[in-house]
């Protein structure tokens, strides 16, 4: 775990050696570029289907787009966890390939960080795992006893199952109990969004930003190509575009804007970001705390996990748990002191004890 330790962000080969998430690819079979030339910002189109090179890169099995679509394509997923508009697969594939998808400067990408919560697309969790690489995640240690804020039992005891409640307009019995007192009872604090699948056609990407609550993270490409720059954590944000109260910059936009100043002579060598390109197959290693972009250069699907590491500026993380998650803090604070690990349960924010 050099690279936790040393907080430096890091290209790992072979992390996803035995995924049947990954497609199998032969280099002679990997298109350089799309079918479609996004570039050409075409008034006009066609159609493409399914099997398209446009949406299997060369690639067979896994996730490929074209499999998911074959397998997910009237599934709704999200495209970010702040709002929730959601399309189905089928829709997408039909919007990236359409006039509006091909010229937008920055065309839309899945974000969706419930995958895998429900059916059909639980079996997804089954085809990828965390590589062995990194440290165990330790918001996993999270209290999530359902009687955490009710250790009496006191709400738990009104909702005991099939109890039968009145209503008011038939006068008879609902087995299913007050929506008020479910969630009181039964809606756990969840931990927050950590996982998430990534899908972008080229020209999407990730605007420059920060991990939340000081996560490291590790994103692994399974169809397509990203470009990355990750900035030491002195770097003054507001050089690099990221400026409080205003809306991300999107990434294509910022390599219009930004890149020729990062990259010049003129800038300042301790804040000189890390550049990646990043292959099918390849794991990215991001590291607390560095700002960071994804610019998509080519119609990429990939799966990535945030998480919670010892190594690293570990009090940062609590105090932003305790200031953006105070709920969550609480059980975290609670399940590390379960699980024996007191050395980071005394770490926490005195809000939180």
């Amino acid at each position: 775990m050099e690279y936790e330790l040393k907080n430096r962000p890091v290209k790992i080969l072979g992390a996803a050696q035995g995924w049947s998430a990954m497609p199998k690819y032969s280099h002679e079979a990997r298109p350089s570029k799309p079918i479609v030339n996004c570039r050409s910002r075409a008034t006009s189109w066609v159609d493409v289907g399914d099997d398209s090179a446009l949406f299997s890169a060369g690639g067979i099995g896994g996730w490929t787009f074209a499999n998911l679509v074959s397998r997910f394509g009237n599934v709704s997923f999200r495209f970010s966890d702040q709002h929730g508009e959601m399309m189905s697969l089928s829709t997408y594939s039909k919007y990236i390939t359409n006039p509006e998808g091909l010229s937008d400067d920055s065309p839309l990408g899945i974000y969706d960080s419930e995958f895998g919560d429900d059916l059909p697309t639980n079996v997804l969790l089954q085809e990828y795992s965390v590589p062995s690489c990194f440290s165990p995640d330790l918001f996993d240690l999270m209290d999530d006893s359902p009687n955490f804020d009710d250790p009496c039992g006191i709400i738990s005891e009104k909702i005991k199952p099939n109890t039968a409640i009145p209503t008011d307009d038939d006068g008879g019995n609902d087995t299913r109990p007050e929506q008020s007192v479910v969630s009181q009872a039964i809606e756990k604090v969840p931990r927050p969004p950590y996982r998430w699948v990534l899908i972008g056609p080229e020209r999407s990407g990730t605007g420059m930003h920060v991990d939340p609550l000081w996560t490291n993270a590790w994103v692994t490409v399974l169809q397509g190509l990203k470009r990355w720059l990750l900035f030491p954590p002195s770097t003054p944000y507001e050089s690099i575009g990221m400026v409080e109260g205003k809306p991300q910059t999107p990434s294509s936009i910022w390599f219009r804007d930004y890149y020729d100043k990062v990259s010049s002579q003129s800038w300042p060598k301790e804040f000189q970001p890390v550049e990646v390109l990043q292959y099918p197959g390849e794991t990215v290693f991001v590291p607390a705390g560095w700002p960071h972009l994804v610019l998509n250069l080519e119609l990429t699907v990939a799966v990535t996990h945030n998480y919670a590491a010892e190594f690293g500026p570990f009090q940062k993380m609590w105090d932003e748990v305790a200031r953006e998650e105070e709920d969550f803090g609480r059980r975290w604070y609670s399940g590390l002191k379960k699980f024996g690990r007191d050395d980071l349960a005394s770490m926490a924010p005195l809000e939180i004890k």
